[in-house]
């Protein structure tokens, strides 16, 4: 019988191994700078409020006062993602060795004349060994060349946050 139960505590500690190969992002970020092409100018009050289980990772994004909530299921299925424009699409989420991956994909029409573009971004989250910095890489393709009669989708961005 001890060593049933010895067999089932090894299981269970093999099984949070596992669990810890994906690190927690939970908690909450400011944001303090941001790189790239294409700065997206996120006013005087940016932050993010993180929530991690095994099934999603669910975002708050405040960019002064106003809040954009989305959940990523992280268990291949698709969510509902709404950008902070009010544009409805799709999200997914995963794990790429310790950092997160997030998908999004909404279809909009960048000017009122324009045919309908379908845009894809990916984020790709970085957690310093301190677990202070978070680092958000993102990435937008689209159906259209990068700029649609001079209006410019997105180039690539990064952004750093600091846990709070």
């Amino acid at each position: 019988m001890s060593l049933c139960l010895l067999l089932l505590a090894l299981f269970m500690a093999g099984s949070g191994l596992v669990g810890a190969d994906k690190p927690d992002f939970s908690g909450s970020y400011t944001l303090t700078s941001t790189k790239g092409a294409a700065k997206v100018n996120k006013g005087p009050s940016s932050a993010l409020l993180v929530v991690q289980n095994e099934s999603a990772i669910e975002i708050t994004k405040v960019i002064d006062g106003r809040k954009n909530v989305n959940k990523f299921p992280l268990d291949g299925t698709e969510g509902i993602y709404e950008s902070p424009g009010g544009v409805k699409g799709k999200c997914k989420g995963r794990f790429k060795g310790k950092s997160p991956v997030l998908d999004m994909s909404v279809t909009t029409h960048p000017q009122p004349d324009a045919p309908e573009v379908q845009i894809h971004m990916r984020e790709r989250w970085e957690m310093s060994s301190d677990s202070k910095k978070l680092t958000i890489r993102s990435d937008v393709d689209s159906t259209v060349q990068p700029y649609l009669k001079g209006f410019q989708i997105m180039g690539p961005l990064s952004e750093i946050y600091t846990r709070n």
